[in-house]
């Protein structure tokens, strides 16, 4: 990592504050603390960027830090001062054995001298137009191999950098002017495996390219406490640009790491894929009440069975937003938004601006931001097995007609991500599978610009959708440990590589994750509405979905406030005739009775197939421009 240290004054830091129980310098454990301080204090104020311990007083009080220019300038000071110490051997020898191509073999014979036996060459300084000096220290086999290395990384020979211990008992490495220009992206990564050859996992540098010195500072690897909860510097402070979902996994030499927030206007639409029991619903939760408490309407799409995961925030759903009583309510559900869609989209036409961000904000409050939550995708929207028996068998034809919503459902979707975003309208799309046979269209993932994996082991799949594995980070072997790995996972934000993070979690005797967001989300922000918001009645949802008149039951799961739906009881399909009969074509009073009843949903013909069904919403779609 590169910083710059230039024109940066020495400071002076008192130690009795930071360690009430005592510091000493001596121990490397307190200085290691110390280190990790000033590095969490650089994170917060940059201007303590490149600072490193340059002494500590004989009594512990106070630590003098100072940038790594400090350490640039003083070179040659240090020198004059180790010669006169005889700490260092300067010879004086004719120019021409001190030029580049002569250096090696000057060394050689330098270093071969018995004399010179245990001394090594340090560097080549040109004192007159015919004389050089070179200068000779005695150097321990630690420093001697560790400068080897650190060479090697750079591309220079040993005696073109400078290797001294610093106070946190690690390296101080100083480039010689002329040679080689420290640049992160052609050294960072090879820096780094030296600085751990030299030291240990956790050990980490800072390099300053301006006065060439490299500071290498012992470390531990950096690691994600048990459980991240939400800090209460950020309840409230989730807004139309930030949603906050956890914390990054720490830079080297910190304890904590950065917050983690999605930026909804640059990424809309977000992809959650994990198997069962990853920590799938936890993050979502999270986004939700992120949503809801920056002002967000709600609506929710999901497996009947599984959709008591929501059951917590169906107070916030919007009108006709409840898309979790069956196929059918989430097919009108994702109609619905398209409605909405089609509404603001006239709405941003008739201020002649590009999209939601630009109309006024009267208009904004009218219509806020819609936070379009689908989850286990593949239950509503994904391929259908069609059974191989007789046309008129029960179980082809529910399996048809599961087909033809769930058809509609994927062309909601792909309707949705190609064109909600302009509206206002984010979409959070969630499954174990990310498959093109389990509802996530090519076309779909594609406008799902966000992407969190909530386990580290991602599947194949989902890989590739962070953006292949020579993208995804190194995961640290000690954050895989149980405990440590639970809530932690990967997020890859729109237009940058995928890092790895913990999501917020939280939990109270009684009291699970998602019933503490609702008690805090309460507090910002009551709710309007009760556990029966954005329910679809029956003839609602035919009226919105006219495929769904086709249903081969009575659709008894759905309620309406009318006593009599039109539609029979069990053991009879939608048109009063036995379900073995269904395909065949009415007649006389019971046909007029059935094409009135379709006439009235908005369907002009007197029976539709599954594959009708199907394509009669694609045309419906299409003639409204959705």
């Amino acid at each position: 990592m590169t910083v710059s240290s230039k024109d940066k004054p020495i400071r002076k830091i008192p130690l009795t504050k930071l360690f009430p129980n005592g510091f000493d310098k001596t121990n490397p454990e307190d200085m290691m603390k110390l280190t990790v301080l000033i590095q969490e204090k650089a994170a917060k104020d940059h201007s303590f960027d490149g600072y490193s311990v340059l002494n500590v007083d004989k009594n512990n009080r106070y630590a003098i830090i100072a940038p790594m220019s400090t350490f640039g300038k003083s070179g040659l000071e240090v020198d004059a001062r180790a010669i006169l110490n005889k700490e260092i051997k300067s010879i004086r020898l004719n120019v021409s054995e001190c030029v580049d191509s002569a250096q090696k073999k000057t060394v050689a014979n330098l270093e071969s001298q018995p004399q010179n036996e245990g001394w090594s060459v340090i560097d080549f300084m040109r004192v007159t137009a015919s004389e050089c000096v070179v200068l000779l220290q005695q150097l321990d086999e630690k420093t001697l191999s560790s400068r080897r290395i650190f060479a090697n990384v750079l591309g220079v020979q040993p005696w073109n950098i400078r290797l001294d211990r610093t106070q946190e008992n690690g390296w101080r490495i100083r480039i010689k002017e002329g040679t080689v220009t420290y640049q992160a992206s052609r050294f960072d990564t090879k820096m780094q495996e030296a600085v751990e050859t030299v030291g240990k996992k956790g050990w980490f540098f800072k390099a300053d390219p301006e006065t060439g010195v490299i500071m290498v500072y012992p470390g531990t690897p950096p690691t994600f406490p048990k459980i991240v909860s939400c800090p209460k510097q950020l309840i409230g402070k989730n807004d139309l640009r930030h949603a906050y979902l956890g914390m990054k996994l720490p830079d080297r030499g910190r304890e904590t790491g950065d917050w983690l927030a999605l930026d909804w206007k640059s990424g809309p639409g977000i992809m959650v894929a994990a198997a069962a029991n990853s920590g799938k619903s936890v993050v979502i939760n999270t986004l939700i009440g992120a949503a809801l408490e920056a002002g967000f309407d709600l609506a929710v799409c999901d497996d009947e069975d599984k959709s008591v995961d929501f059951q917590w925030c169906r107070p916030w759903v919007i009108d006709h937003g409840w898309g979790c009583d069956g196929i059918e309510s989430s097919a009108a559900t994702l109609a619905h938004i398209l409605e909405i869609c089609s509404y603001r989209s006239k709405l941003i036409k008739k201020y002649g601006v590009e999209n939601w961000w630009g109309l006024p904000d009267d208009e904004k409050e009218k219509n806020p931001l819609l936070l379009l939550v689908c989850d286990e995708v593949a239950q509503w929207a994904g391929n259908v097995n069609i059974p191989k028996v007789q046309k008129d068998n029960p179980m082809r034809i529910r399996a048809e007609y599961e087909a033809s919503i769930h058809a509609a459902n994927i062309t909601y979707s792909m309707k949705i991500t190609q064109k909600a975003r302009f509206s206002g309208i984010c979409f959070l799309f969630c499954g174990q599978s990310v498959r093109l046979q389990d509802g996530f269209d090519p076309g779909l993932r594609v406008n799902l610009t966000t992407v969190i994996s909530p386990t580290l082991q991602p599947s194949t799949a989902v890989e590739d959708l962070l953006g292949g594995a020579k993208d995804i980070p190194e995961i640290p072997e000690n954050i895989m440990q149980p405990g440590i790995s639970r809530g932690a996972g990967l997020i890859r934000l729109p237009g940058m590589k995928p890092v790895i993070y913990k999501g917020f979690y939280d939990e109270k005797p009684g009291q699970s994750y998602s019933d503490l967001l609702c008690e805090r989300l309460t507090k910002i922000r009551p709710p309007k509405g009760n556990m029966n918001s954005g329910h679809w009645g029956w003839g609602d949802i035919v009226n919105t979905v006219p495929a769904a008149a086709e249903k081969p039951d009575d659709g008894s799961m759905y309620t309406d406030d009318d006593t009599d739906n039109g539609f029979p009881t069990d053991g009879f399909g939608e048109d009063g005739r036995d379900v073995a009969d269904r395909d065949k074509p009415l007649r006389g009073a019971a046909a007029a009775a059935h094409a009135s009843k379709l006439y009235a949903a908005g369907v002009d013909v007197p029976h539709m197939s599954g594959a009708d069904a199907a394509l009669r919403i694609a045309r419906d779609l299409s003639a409204k421009d959705m």
